[in-house]
């Protein structure tokens, strides 16, 4: 098969995550209706994170957003991420979608989660190194902050483990240490 080019490689990406954006629809939509209902506040935000280990010259963009969890998870939000891992160039979307339990150890401000997410890559390689097919699942470990007159905003940072979960033979994981900003942008 003959190398892409740049604007090719680009288009392919951006069907890829078309196509994972209409998942992510059908998800919302349906299966967790009744999480999005809920009357609470739903902070976005950004992150930014750099892989360790292998894929260490990979870069981690994500717009984040925090929908209502429904009841029946237990979760306090469900974490919609969209973004790009980018390793000199060599580009990938991704989107994933997941419930995050979150803690507070004694202080109203500070809290630990803990998050799960199936994730769709767009490109199974990355950086000229095989990451094991488009469907992933990301865990994640965070300690964050809220602050400002009513806490809305948040600064976290994040340890996440992204891999195929054996879905495929090859299955090297990708590792990040990330920091993520938030803010209230709607009340519901």
């Amino acid at each position: 098969m003959a190398a892409l080019t740049g604007k090719a490689r680009v288009k392919r990406a951006m069907k890829r995550l078309y196509r994972a954006g209409m998942v992510a629809t059908v998800l919302l939509a349906g299966t967790f209706s009744e999480g999005l209902m809920a009357e609470t506040y739903q902070p976005a935000g950004l992150r930014y994170g750099k892989a360790v280990g292998q894929f260490h010259d990979v870069h981690h963009y994500a717009a984040i957003y925090q929908l209502s969890a429904p009841r029946r998870t237990g979760a306090r939000h469900l974490e919609l991420a969209v973004g790009a891992l980018d390793s000199g160039g060599d580009t990938s979307a991704f989107l994933s979608l997941g419930p995050v339990w979150r803690f507070h150890p004694g202080t109203h401000s500070l809290y630990l989660e803990f998050g799960f997410s199936p994730t769709l890559i767009s490109d199974p390689s990355l950086g000229g190194e095989q990451l094991g097919g488009n469907v992933h699942f990301t865990s994640s470990a965070t300690v964050g902050t809220r602050f400002g007159s009513r806490d809305e905003y948040g600064v976290e940072l994040r340890i996440q483990h992204t891999s195929n979960g054996g879905l495929d033979s090859t299955n090297p994981g990708l590792d990040a240490i990330a920091l993520n900003f938030t803010a209230q942008i709607w009340s519901m």
